[in-house]
């Protein structure tokens, strides 16, 4: 069920919520309940960190001797 909320925020704030929206297309009671959704949720930084290891450089690869040799050596 949908309420009604009253909120008091700046003029120019809401001047570019609304060109937002509309560039969007969606309204600003759509754009502020997606944000309130997001409230306590984690970060896609936060959800991620540490969830993949390192990969670590095969020196026989020939592409990276390749591209250490055209970007890092040929300074």
């Amino acid at each position: 069920m949908k309420e009604k909320l009253t909120l008091t925020i700046d003029h120019e704030a809401i001047a570019r919520a609304k060109a937002f929206a509309k560039r969007e297309r969606t309204s600003l009671s759509r754009i502020v309940e997606r944000q309130f959704n997001r409230l306590g949720t984690q970060s896609f930084v936060e959800k991620w960190r540490g969830q993949f290891k390192e990969p670590r450089p095969d020196p026989s690869d020939p592409r990276l001797t390749y591209l250490l040799r055209k970007y890092v050596h040929n300074r």
